[in-house]
């Protein structure tokens, strides 16, 4: 399973990528969804509250990254369930064309349950609200 999000920033592809390089940067873009536990240079553990109250744990980490195009990470949700994420960049005429997206490798039973009855549609409204604070950085 496939989540995305996109949206053209207002920023070249190079200021974007040293933006997202910055881990702590990305607790800028998150909201009140997302909250760091504790981060350690390419990985850390962020707290995700979710709708009703509810709430997980997630160890994240970066994989790999391309300076100015890519940068891979995965997480791996308490309970079991691990997604691939990526920040995708390329330019555009109006900045740069971020993709970002979540490849649901694994699902546990209750997440696979709490993707169908809308939390697929819900992470990526989160996503879009990353990339217009993304893009809010920039402004």
């Amino acid at each position: 399973m496939n989540i995305t999000a996109s949206r053209t920033v207002r920023a070249s592809p190079e200021a974007v990528f040293a933006f997202l390089s910055d881990l702590e940067n990305h607790w800028k873009l998150t909201g009140r969804w997302v909250e760091a536990v504790a981060l350690r240079d390419a990985d850390g553990s962020v707290r995700i509250h979710g709708p009703l109250g509810l709430r997980r744990t997630a160890r994240t980490t970066v994989v790999d990254a391309a300076p100015s195009h890519v940068m891979h990470g995965t997480a791996e949700l308490s309970g079991g369930t691990v997604a691939r994420i990526a920040w995708e960049l390329s330019e555009d005429v109006g900045g740069t064309a971020v993709r970002l997206s979540a490849d649901v490798e694994r699902a546990a039973l209750p997440d696979r349950v709490l993707l169908a009855l809308g939390g697929r549609r819900w992470v990526a409204r989160r996503f879009e609200a990353t990339l217009e604070r993304l893009d809010e950085q920039f402004a």
